[in-house]
């Protein structure tokens, strides 16, 4: 809830659950979150637009509130996946349905203890950075 976003509005909430029966409809939701049958915790970040009138840097900032979520999490021990949601259909409709929310679900974050330490994927390439 830290992150930064414009103006301050701070336009998302964050409904968590451990949940079984939730995690199971949230599966059904989004094909790609099958990792939460053993994750600990689904933490699903939603958007609010109407906190941000006349701005729409929303999904933006809901961005940088789930990278937060992700550093934080590793910090701590805890293994993450970043599952988007938005702006996919019906992928968002359905998670939304799975919640029983107005809001705009943006990503589900599963959390968990890994099972595993891949390698990190990324690297720099310095190609893709250009000075002016």
């Amino acid at each position: 809830m830290f992150a930064p976003s414009a103006v301050n509005s701070r336009p998302w909430e964050f409904y968590v659950t451990d949940k079984d029966e939730v995690k199971q409809k949230l599966m059904q939701a989004h094909p790609a979150c099958k990792m939460l049958e053993t994750a600990s915790v689904a933490i699903i970040v939603c958007g609010r637009p109407d906190l941000q009138p006349g701005r729409g840097f929303w999904p933006q900032d809901c961005g940088a509130a789930i990278e937060n979520l992700l550093l934080q999490a590793a910090d701590l021990g805890y293994g993450t996946c970043w599952c988007g949601c938005y702006p996919a259909e019906p992928r968002a409709s359905l998670v939304k349905e799975a919640l029983g929310c107005e809001n705009i679900p943006v990503a589900i974050v599963a959390v968990g203890v890994p099972d595993e330490a891949p390698a990190a994927k990324g690297f720099y390439d310095e190609n893709r950075v250009h000075f002016i």
